[in-house]
């Protein structure tokens, strides 16, 4: 892993019981399943997955895509273009650890992230 503000403990442990839900992602509350970005296969609890993510305006983390096993990737090039913030790819384990929105409408199975390795990271002056 390239040098970087956060070392690859600091990232695993910012990804680890992320909600897996973003702009670009859509978890299904009411079956705590989200699908793969590639193939549309159908992710749920206990299923091991590659989730490629940026941090807008090295800012705020957002999820650009969930994988399964068959259609992950290890490096930020194979999911998205290389760009002027924090990008990094990782492998994890979905977890139904719940989730308590500003909304209040808790979510009792909604899947996060758990068992988090970096695999690719891409610094923010990697884009210049």
């Amino acid at each position: 892993m390239p040098d970087s503000p956060q070392t690859e403990r600091q990232l695993a442990e910012t990804f680890t019981g992320l909600v897996v839900e973003s702009l670009a992602v859509k978890q299904d509350f009411g079956t705590a399943t989200v699908g793969c970005r590639d193939c549309d296969r159908t992710l749920g609890a206990g299923d091991r997955v590659t989730v490629a993510l940026s941090c807008y305006e090295d800012h705020s983390w957002e999820i650009e895509g969930v994988f399964c096993e068959d259609d992950a990737v290890e490096t930020v090039t194979e999911t998205m273009d290389i760009r002027a913030e924090q990008q990094v790819v990782l492998a994890a384990v979905l977890e139904p650890t719940g989730y308590n929105p500003p909304t209040g409408n808790v979510e009792t199975d909604a899947l996060t992230l758990g068992g988090v390795e970096i695999l690719d990271y891409s610094p923010t002056s990697d884009g210049y």
